[in-house]
């Protein structure tokens, strides 16, 4: 687990640094004493926990913590203070846990048992692949999906669950086609076709309906777009160059990753 530390006395990050040296499933990537660079950091690079001092100047724990969130909805918040005072505080933010100082090596391995099992019931079971081909597993088994059903379920996802309208679906995966009723009867077939298919292997959940179009929820799975997108994992590590291949549309959305992905390299 990828871990920083954060906390305006040097001798507490080396405290800190010291105690977890033996922990094998604890990477401490980085030790910060101020909250800007902290933050800085998250934005660049895959992290899955921080440890925050709450009182230091500038952007406190709270806050800090708050704005971690904003980049990483899944990183993991453990506050280290030496005041009871803020527990309320940090069960505001919705933190994993809270450390008093002093502390010792035994409270830190405590603490790693919670986090190893809140980050486990973190991992989804239904994952979905849009770098190289579209495919979407659940519990690393590959769903059957074929034709246009696939197609529009993989247009869907490319919006993270903004919703797209249903004859914005038509007119991009049947490009050239025109609208009318009677066209758009192909679409509704395609679209049952999709559900029915979803159904069967028990992640109907993903999809979800609208008045007037359709979106994803974001929150059953997780997707390689995704995690680049938010820099969890080192693009190197997920993109190849190929982005949903088998679908001209898709050749717009792989054009704005070469250029973030050529941004990102140059910085």
């Amino acid at each position: 687990m990828r871990a920083i530390i954060v906390d305006d006395e040097y001798l507490m990050i080396h405290k800190f640094t010291r105690l977890t040296a033996e922990l094998d499933d604890l990477e401490l990537v980085e030790g910060f004493d101020n909250s800007e660079d902290a933050l800085e950091y998250v934005k660049q690079n895959s992290v899955e926990a921080a440890f925050l001092d709450i009182e230091m100047p500038g952007i406190n724990g709270i806050e800090l913590a708050k704005r971690l969130r904003e980049c990483r909805k899944d990183i993991l918040i453990v506050f280290i203070t030496a005041y009871e005072d803020y527990i309320s505080d940090a069960n505001e933010v919705n933190s994993d846990y809270y450390i008093l100082k002093p502390y010792t090596k035994e409270t830190l391995e405590n603490v790693m048992e919670k986090l190893r099992l809140l980050s486990a019931r973190q991992k989804k079971e239904i994952y979905i692949q849009t770098f190289g081909r579209f495919v979407v597993r659940n519990k690393g088994v590959p769903v059957r999906l074929t034709g246009k059903a696939k197609e529009i379920l993989a247009l869907v996802v490319t919006r993270r669950g903004k919703e797209i309208s249903n004859e914005e679906i038509y007119s991009t995966i049947w490009e050239g086609r025109p609208y009318s009723n009677a066209c758009m009867s192909v679409y509704y077939n395609a679209l049952r076709r999709l559900k029915n298919a979803l159904r069967k292997a028990g992640i109907e959940g993903i999809l979800v309906s609208t008045v007037r179009g359709q979106t994803v929820d974001t929150e059953l799975f997780d997707c390689d777009y995704y995690l680049w997108k938010d820099k969890k994992l080192e693009s190197g590590h997920l993109f190849e160059g190929e982005f949903m291949s088998e679908y001209s549309w898709g050749e717009y959305i792989l054009a704005t990753i070469l250029r973030e992905d050529r941004e990102t390299v140059n910085r």
